[in-house]
């Protein structure tokens, strides 16, 4: 794979990351990736990771990386009810929901809303409506 969730590269980006708020367990978990295939070729590939805690307010983060570098993540804080949806070489589509204010949590209303991330010269551009509090 271009990318490997437990290579040194994933563990650095992951402790670069604001821990889990209390209650939430004490680390990041649930690591996935996407799945490039190193045969087809990785130079300028965007690729992506997702961590998460575990609790009754889960978080989520998309963190981004290309040509062995570490880009950052998605939004500025996690968020719960996100996925990724979409991935092409250069592209990753993320899905956001959240609950609005009435809603319980099992049962979000806001959204969905996409948004699509970009390779372009070594940044990754966002084209979409993030969710409130991004």
């Amino acid at each position: 794979m271009c990318f490997n969730l437990n290579s040194k590269l994933a563990a650095d980006a992951i402790a670069r990351l604001s821990p889990p708020p209390a209650g939430a367990g004490a680390t990041w978990t649930n690591p996935s990736a996407s799945n490039d295939s190193i045969q087809d070729g990785c130079a300028g590939v965007l690729s992506w990771m997702s961590v998460e805690w575990i609790g009754i307010h889960p978080g989520k983060h998309i963190l981004f990386f290309a040509d062995g570098v570490y880009l950052g993540t998605a939004t500025a804080k996690p968020h719960a009810y996100t996925e990724v949806t979409g991935k092409t070489r250069t592209t990753v589509t993320v899905r956001y929901r959240w609950p609005k204010p009435q809603d319980p949590l099992c049962c979000p209303q806001g959204g969905p809303n996409d948004v699509t991330f970009t390779l372009s010269g070594g940044a990754v551009r966002a084209k979409g409506e993030f969710p409130p509090d991004s």
